[in-house]
């Protein structure tokens, strides 16, 4: 059997199961000759890359994490702004005097700044809480009781920076499937004829069952849709393709 061109003939993710469905055979088999192959770790080696590669990026829920974190932020700033703002006319002489200080550096940009680029939003953010708590302010922070949310503040900054630039990096380092397409067939194909080769070579009940089993897992894969529709049967009770002859009857798994 051309096992080369039967898997270049189905989906990626058809191509994928293919692969996993091998190395399960396989391992399961008792065979260590077979689990040791060279051509076997190669198989492994390569679908676990192409298997990293099938994975959608899940970018609404990543985008609905950043702008809950970006959300998280604004209400921070904005909670500490107003309560800042308010304490500058408190009658407590202490509070007062530290409100006094620390207002000014959370003020600095003004109240809003959401108009600016996100960069830019960052940035503010960064300066205004890495001047916050500079050892100078430490004091007028115990003293308005804010030295936990602006350690929150921090925090959230830090995650939203994280978030972003992982988004960002996730995207840039994108591998496709159809980028390793090429390498998966080729280790497939070259499992198998090794397995074949071993079978022919040992001709032992083991080998041959396994052999027998890696063919049903091609036919269970490679079967056109028309066949399937058709109800035709194997001995074994699965539904069999001589051929696939185009890319739209191959079945998805």
């Amino acid at each position: 059997m051309n096992f080369k061109t039967k898997t270049n003939r189905i989906t990626n993710e058809s191509g994928g199961m293919l692969a996993l469905r091998i190395i399960d055979t396989v391992n399961k088999s008792g065979i260590e000759v077979a689990k040791t192959s060279k051509q076997f770790l190669k198989l492994e080696e390569v679908n676990g890359r192409y298997q990293l590669a099938l994975k959608p990026l899940n970018e609404t829920q990543v985008s609905q994490v950043i702008t809950t974190t970006f959300n998280q932020r604004s209400n921070l700033f904005d909670e500490t702004y107003t309560y800042l703002e308010g304490l500058t006319s408190s009658p407590d002489v202490a509070m007062k005097a530290a409100a006094d200080l620390l207002f000014p550096v959370i003020s600095m940009y003004g109240k809003t700044f959401n108009r600016a680029k996100l960069a830019n939003q960052s940035l503010r953010y960064g300066v205004i809480i890495d001047t916050l708590k500079q050892p100078e302010n430490s004091a007028a922070l115990g003293t308005t009781l804010l030295t936990d949310k602006v350690d929150l503040l921090e925090q959230v900054q830090q995650d939203y920076e994280e978030l972003y630039m992982n988004r960002g990096n996730a995207s840039a380092v994108r591998i496709v499937p159809s980028s390793l397409r090429a390498e998966l067939n080729s280790a497939i194909k070259k499992c198998m004829d090794e397995m074949n080769y071993q079978a022919e070579r040992e001709e032992t009940e083991a080998w041959i069952t396994l052999c027998s089993s890696l063919q049903q897992r091609f036919d269970e894969l490679t079967v056109s849709s028309s066949k399937k529709q058709s109800g035709t049967k194997t001995t074994t009770g699965s539904t069999t393709a001589t051929s696939v002859t185009t890319d739209s009857t191959a079945t998805k798994s």
